[in-house]
């Protein structure tokens, strides 16, 4: 596969999932990302870590400075310790610095739109998917090929590239998202351009 790589399976979500079942509060804290980006219309988002508390002053700083962007951790993250653990071990794992890390969530029969994240933000930087809840397998199309994630895997996959995900229970689907530049996404941004004129 091109697209997709399964970075590890049977990691323990259960500390995750519960910090989210502990504050259920939080879905409603931010509505900008089902309300004003159409492909993701069926989901509900927390941000973590990001460059602003409120979702579309991270997106300013995304479009505005996509090198110099650093996540930090937002007010809202105090309440998920074991969420924040595990962004800051994948980060240092890939030896990066934390660009966004947010909570996502997908309504049952729900569908996040074909799309591509084409800005320069996400083009110097890698982006993982970690399944916290799944009944069914998370259905993930990328380019022509497909996977079903499954609870307690961490993916990566090529953002820059058509991509759509589809919850096909009748329950919500729930991801953690975390984006890391790193020397390896550093130099996959510089020798992509080559593979794409070999092409």
């Amino acid at each position: 596969m091109k697209h997709f790589r399964l970075i590890e399976r049977d990691i323990d979500v259960a500390p995750m999932v519960q910090e989210i079942l502990d504050h259920p509060q939080v879905w409603s804290l931010d509505s900008s990302r089902q309300n004003k980006v159409s492909v993701q219309r069926d989901t509900e988002a927390v941000l973590l870590v990001g460059h602003s508390d409120h979702a579309m002053g991270d997106r300013k700083a995304r479009e505005d400075m996509p090198l110099r962007y650093v996540g930090r951790p937002t007010s809202v993250s105090a309440l998920f310790p074991a969420t924040l653990a595990f962004v800051e071990r994948l980060v240092r794992r890939m030896n990066g610095l934390p660009g966004r890390a947010v909570v996502v969530r997908l309504k049952p029969g729900g569908q996040v739109y074909r799309h591509t994240d084409d800005e320069l933000y996400y083009r110097l930087r890698d982006r993982f998917h970690i399944v916290l809840k799944s009944v069914a397998g998370s259905r993930f199309r990328c380019s022509e090929e497909e996977v079903r994630m499954k609870e307690g895997e961490l993916w990566w996959f090529e953002s820059q590239v058509p991509h759509e995900a589809f919850n096909d229970s009748e329950e919500d689907r729930v991801h953690l998202i975390v984006d890391v530049l790193s020397p390896k996404s550093l130099l996959a941004f510089l020798i992509r351009p080559l593979r794409r004129a070999r092409r």
